[in-house]
Formats: structure tokens, sequence, C-alpha cells
């Protein structure tokens, strides 16, 4: 009983601290693991298990990988990183107790330890695989320290038992450095909570929970503009975009982006999915390729998953069998890539791509979206993309242009759109018959009358006159 009594302290503390760990990273801090398995990939083959050889630490790395790739389910990524973090405190722990340091000293080294890891795993890009090099050299040091107490206390004193005791010691420091590299070092700063509200959106979004991506943006007070990029993609996919492009400040809709060297990785890994939800197969798959080459080892499961719908949207069988079978090894979507030629949804999507023979030099949005509603004026995902973004731009003179190219013979009826076409009526001095022509409200001849009357009025807030005369315009360069 004395025995059990002087171990149940230090079991209790690094229990305690495991709930700790797993209760913050669970509630608090799910997303950065979802994050951590999007980028990256991990193929149960003996070619790709190969492809770890080629640097020290590969056990380390394959390991990580793996488990990584876990993190795909719920509970799995909070689970998994507790345990690691649990051993590692517990294997510190016995090892400084062997090395004869009082145990609540060893204790506490352990748990600061194991609380540091933790702080590692805040930043969206440290690995789990810097975690588990260090448990590898913790319990490569406590082999070490073993053999070293073993043959001290061992009375033979013959030249091969000397020549193990010695040389076992040296031959683990390089057998450590082959198998777990050298531990990597991470950030020690406090939890990202701006990284993580964009991550929830952003996975949000991907797994389909889109009354989830609306409520956490409009529940948040503190939007950042990846976080209202989702949002306007979830309302235009609905068909709501003109109706919610006002709701807040600072619209972000991605139609100004450019991916070059210098823009931020989130942007680079977001952009695929608004030219997915507008029917652009080849920048699709050119931004999903990009998202492949800025991920580490230039792995990325949601980029090769996003390139398969590419190709099987495209009628690109080769190319579609070629990702496929690449998911098709992995663990988590094995049975996604055995059902994906079956989804009936990419036929429905086929429809809006771009059927024009023509080539782009650059991403130009506008551009973009006037090649898919040439192909296809029903596209609505498109129309309301581009007439929004002449809008955020206050560029009401290629508004006009656009909403007559393309709603003529498909009428795009919204009150933003009835507004705006208000101000170019009221600026070109157009006569009656074009008012009439244009503007089917009455209610919205009669404000914009009430708005001359008190122009700049905050109580005309959300409507289009008050966006174009008080609002900032998108910096596009």
């Amino acid at each position: 009983m004395k025995l059990k009594g002087r171990h149940i302290i230090p079991t209790a503390a690094i229990v305690l601290w495991a709930i700790a760990c797993f209760c913050f990273f669970q509630f608090c801090y799910p997303y950065h693991f979802f994050y951590k398995e999007q980028n990256q990939l991990f193929l149960l083959t003996a070619d790709w298990l190969r492809t770890y050889f080629d640097e020290a630490g590969w056990l380390a790395r394959m390991a990580g990988d793996f488990l990584t790739q876990f993190y795909y389910y719920l509970f799995a990524g909070a689970t998994i990183l507790t345990l690691v973090l649990t051993l590692l405190s517990a294997v510190t722990f016995l090892w400084l107790k062997r090395l004869g340091v009082n145990r609540y000293a060893a204790l506490n080294v352990a748990l600061v330890v194991a609380t540091v890891e933790a702080v590692f795993h805040l930043h969206y890009k440290f690995p789990l695989s810097g975690t588990l090099s260090l448990l590898g050299w913790v319990l490569a040091l406590a082999c070490i320290t073993g053999c070293i107490k073993r043959f001290r206390k061992d009375s033979r004193r013959s030249i091969p038992a000397l020549a193990v005791r010695i040389l076992l010691p040296l031959l683990l420091l390089p057998l450590s450095y082959w198998l777990f590299g050298l531990p990597k070092m991470g950030s020690l700063k406090g939890p990202e909570w701006y990284v993580e509200r964009q991550l929830a959106v952003d996975c949000e979004y991907y797994f389909g929970n889109w009354d989830k991506v609306v409520s956490l943006v409009e529940q948040d007070a503190d939007r950042t503009p990846e976080m209202k990029f989702f949002y306007y993609l979830v309302q235009a996919q609905r068909g709501l975009l003109p109706e919610t492009l006002l709701k807040f400040d600072q619209p972000e809709l991605g139609t100004f982006y450019k991916i070059g060297p210098d823009t931020p990785m989130l942007i680079i890994k977001n952009m695929n999915e608004l030219y997915w939800a507008l029917g652009d197969m080849t920048y699709t798959e050119r931004a999903a390729l990009m998202g492949c080459v800025f991920s580490p080892g230039n792995r990325n499961n949601r980029m090769i998953r996003r390139l398969a719908e590419c190709s099987i949207v495209s009628g690109d069988s080769a190319a579609a069998r070629k990702y496929l079978g690449i998911l098709g090894k992995t663990f988590v979507f094995r049975q996604w890539a055995k059902n994906a030629p079956n989804d009936v949804s990419y036929g429905e999507k086929e429809r809006f791509c771009n059927r024009k023979d023509t080539i782009s030099l650059g991403d130009n949005a506008h551009n973009i979206m006037m090649q898919l509603l040439d192909s296809n004026p029903k596209n609505e995902v498109a129309l309301d993309y581009i007439l929004c973004s002449n809008l955020l731009l206050k560029d009401v003179q290629n508004f006009k242009r656009d909403y007559d190219r393309y709603c003529t013979d498909h009428p795009r009826l919204r009150t933003l759109y009835q507004e705006a076409l208000c101000v170019w009526l009221a600026a070109s001095g157009a006569a009656e018959e074009e008012w009439q022509r244009y503007i089917k409200s009455a209610d919205v001849v009669q404000r914009f009358a009430q708005y001359n009357r008190q122009r700049g009025d905050a109580r005309f807030n959300g409507t289009y006159w008050y966006y174009y005369d008080k609002a900032t315009k998108p910096n596009v360069e």
C-alpha cells in the first residue's frame, strides 16, 4: 500500500492534466486538427512509405502522418494528441526518476515539457511528428540511462559485458537520430483564436454544413475577411448574394484576389472553392494545384479530392482515375473515391462549365465570369458574383453593361440591383420610359426619392445608395 501511495499523486496529476488538455483542444480548439488533416496525405502503399526514408526522422514523420489522417473524425484529433502528450509526460517523469531526480520535481518538469509541446500545437503549422520526435528521444535517453545504471550495478566486469554496456548507448544515439530526427521547436505563443475562427468557417463549409457557416459568421462580432468569403459563397449558391451583400461592412467576395508569391496561405487554399462554385474547372484545377504546391511536402488530400472532382466534371477520365486511385489508397477517403464517379451532383455541375474556346492570360475574375455566362447565361452564381463585384467597386457603368448583357433574356430582379440601376438612371438623366423599363418596384423609386432628400442619412444603411456614398470600395491593384 505504501508503494501505491507514492505513485498516486503523480498519476493523478498526469491524468488531470490529460483531461484538461483533451477538453481544451476538443471543445475550444478543434478546427486546427481538421486543417492539419487536410494539409497532408498518407497512402498505404510501399512506394509511398519508401519516400519517408529519404531523410532522418522517418519513423516520427511516418507515424505522425499516419495518425494525423485520423484527425478527419470527430474527437480523434484531441484524443490522439492528448494520448501522445500524456505518454510524453509519463515517459519524461519515469526517466527523470531513474536519473535520481526528486519525484515532485520530475513531475513538474514532465508536465512543463508536455505543456510546452501542447502550446506548440496551438499553431496550425506544427506537425504531430514534432512531438513524436521528442517522445522518441526521451525513450532513447531512458534506455541509455537504464544501460548505464545497470552497468554500474553489474558485479561482472568482463570485457564483453563492458563492451556491450559502452557500445549500446553509443549506438542508440545515431539510431535515434535516424529514427526520430531532431525534435522540432514550435512557437511559444498563445492560442490563435483569429485563425481558429477562420478555420471553423472553412471546415464547416468543406463538410457541407452551410447553416453552421452562416450561423458562425453572423454571430461573430469580429468577422475576418476569410469568414465573410465563405459566408457569401454559401449565400451565392443559395441565390441570396444580392440580399446579403451589404449585410456586413467591407464585403469579401474573393473576386479581387490574385494568386501570387505574396498571397496569404489561407487565401490560396480557399480560391479553388470560389472557382468551383462559379463553375470554371480550369481555374479550380489551377487553384487546387497551387494549394498542393504550398502545402507541406506538396501533399494535400483536400486538394487531391478537388482535383478528382474537377476531372470528373470535365470528363477527363484518365485524370479522374489517377486522383481517385490516389485517394483509394488512403484510409479515410477510400470509400469516397469508390463512390465519387457515380455522384449525380457532378453532372449538374457540368452544365455550368465554360464551353468557350478561349485562352485566359490571368486570373481576372471578371473575364472568367463573363466566359462562364456566355457559355450558360443561367449560371446564377456567376451572374450574382459579376454584378455584385461591379457594385462593390462602385462601377455602375460596367454593372449596367453586364446587367443588360445577361439579364435582358433572363431577368434578375433583386432590390440591390434595382437600387444600383436607380444610381445609373439618375446619373445619366434617363427618360421616364427608361425608368419604367428597368425599375419594377414602386417602393424602390419612392425610397430613392426619400434618400435624395436626406442623402447620407444612416437610416438608409443597407441600401446600395448609402454604400455608394459612404463606403470605401475594395482596393484592387
